[in-house]
């Protein structure tokens, strides 16, 4: 019978969990960074004027001025998180900013009849 450390044994196998964390952060961090790419990139386009329409309660409504400027901070809010997932993966930190950006979300699509 082949005798095995048990430090070495032990030693292995947070190593191996290691990596594999390691490894799993990657790829959930890059699945992270590309959504919110793709968020960065159409608040970007509401906020030049690229996009002129948005769906509110089934109904196509024009995008007025200070949804964009809205759009804006939405845009400034994710990039502020793209930032802080390529730096530091910090979950809880990224939550509570994902959170804010879902509330800027829901002031940005408030329509002109909202606004008051």
């Amino acid at each position: 019978m082949v005798k095995i450390s048990v430090n070495r044994y032990v030693e292995k196998r947070i190593s191996k969990t290691k990596r594999e964390m390691e490894n799993a952060l990657n790829k959930l961090r890059g699945r992270m960074l590309k959504n919110l790419e793709e968020i960065f990139e159409m608040a970007g386009k509401i906020a030049k004027g690229e996009v002129k329409h948005q769906r509110v309660s089934g109904k196509m409504v024009k995008i007025t001025i200070p949804q964009r400027r809205r759009w804006l901070l939405v845009a400034g809010q994710t990039a502020e998180i793209i930032k802080g997932v390529r730096e530091n993966f910090n979950e809880k930190e990224i939550k509570t900013k994902l959170e804010e950006l879902e509330k800027l979300l829901i002031n940005a699509t408030a329509t002109q009849t909202e606004e008051g």
